[in-house]
């Protein structure tokens, strides 16, 4: 039976890795883990964390499960739990973190830093979300501490932005869990390693973030999360294990 779900993983990463889109995917996924039984669905999605499924199309599966709230969404709130209660009851630790909904390490929100960057908090809501689809980068430079998330979606689609500013808003602390998850599913900026990195070590990250972006950082990073003590307990756990997969 685990040898048919192992194929039936293999195929459902394969046609997860054909789709384009990002959105695309994660349907595509709910759907099919929808239509399993729970304790089947427990052992698809452990195949995708399975030490030996390095290729890329099981990466590809692992970043559509990056927000385990998208899947959850067309899986659906019952049947997501049923999958939790399985993975318990078979001992799969990497299914069962995901499907926990653990609160930040630290809570707190973002802000601007600097008393210079303030004074955009002085200028109107309507103001700075016209001025975060603009031209201007400096001003664009000091709205990255913005707490509202639609001047910040907008900062992130702005071809004006480059790396250092995504990451500078991943890595802010302290920072909004809405903030830090629509870094996290923004299909730009999530696809680079710095992103991964500074969202899993923020300790402001929603720790089913921080876990399902874990899977691709390198050893030293791993190092870095296990021995971290402002991360989330959970986090540095499956760090550890990670590691240990590695060695």
């Amino acid at each position: 039976m685990l040898e048919k779900l192992s194929t039936f993983a293999k195929k459902l990463a394969q046609d997860i890795s054909s789709l384009p889109e990002h959105d695309m995917r994660v349907q595509l996924l709910g759907r099919r883990l929808a239509g399993l039984e729970p304790e089947d669905a427990a052992h698809v999605l452990n195949a995708f964390y399975d030490r030996a499924a390095d290729h890329l199309e099981f990466r590809k599966a692992r970043a559509t499960m990056a927000d385990p709230h998208e899947v959850i969404s067309v899986v659906g709130e019952e049947k997501s739990r049923l999958i939790y209660l399985a993975s318990l009851e078979l001992g799969l630790k990497k299914v069962s973190r995901l499907f926990t909904d653990l609160p930040p390490h630290k809570k707190g929100y973002s802000g601007y830093d600097t008393e210079e960057d303030g004074k955009m908090e002085h200028i109107t809501l309507g103001e700075r979300r016209t001025i975060s689809k603009g031209w201007i980068k400096d001003k664009l430079d000091r709205l990255l501490s913005d707490p509202d998330p639609l001047v910040i979606a907008n900062i992130l689609n702005n071809p004006r932005i480059t790396e250092k500013e995504a990451v500078k808003i991943a890595s802010k602390r302290p920072n909004s869990p809405k903030i830090l998850t629509l870094i996290s599913t923004h299909k730009r900026w999530v696809a680079r390693y710095t992103i991964k990195k500074a969202l899993v070590q923020n300790p402001y990250t929603p720790p089913r973030i921080s876990l399902g972006l874990l899977e691709f950082l390198l050893f030293q990073d791993l190092k870095e999360v296990a021995k971290d003590e402002n991360l989330h307990p959970q986090v540095r756990m499956a760090a550890k294990e990670r590691l240990e997969e590695k060695d």
